[in-house]
């Protein structure tokens, strides 16, 4: 039963495209809809942001974050918490954003502007929810 939801998580954080990432100024949470790139054999979630949103600012503040993965037509829903973590080398920032585009191509001209920054966000734990009341609660890997 845990390795199949272990699974799904892993599914979901693979093949999904959309997310919800919550963000907080510390007084007034902020939900944000983000095309997501996630390493997921270290529970790594990258994002596309630019600098000066909403987003960015609060997430540099406030790093503990929410991440809403769905698949509404089925009753799956995962929450993960985790806490943003800058890049610090860019040869790592060129890397994971050349993968990000490979999957995402036509967010070039976005990706490679100057006012764009990648954010990343160890995952921390998660929460899956099947129906109305089914749900399983996991740290995550390199948490």
């Amino acid at each position: 039963m845990t390795q199949e939801k272990m699974q799904l998580i892993d599914d979901l954080v693979t093949h999904e495209r959309h997310c919800v990432l919550a963000t907080t100024d510390g007084i007034e949470p902020l939900c944000s809809l983000m095309t997501l790139f996630v390493d997921h054999a270290a529970m790594k979630f990258y994002f596309l942001s630019r600098k000066d949103s909403r987003k960015n600012i609060n997430i540099k503040k406030h790093p503990h974050v929410s991440i809403l993965i769905d698949r509404r037509d089925q009753g799956v829903a995962l929450t993960v918490q985790g806490v943003y973590a800058p890049i610090k080398r860019a040869q790592t920032v060129e890397a994971i954003t050349k993968m990000f585009l490979r999957k995402y191509p036509e967010l070039e001209e976005f990706a490679n502007h100057p006012d764009t920054e990648l954010l990343r966000v160890n995952g921390q734990s998660a929460q899956l929810i099947q129906g109305v009341n089914e749900k399983f609660s996991t740290k995550l890997k390199n948490s």
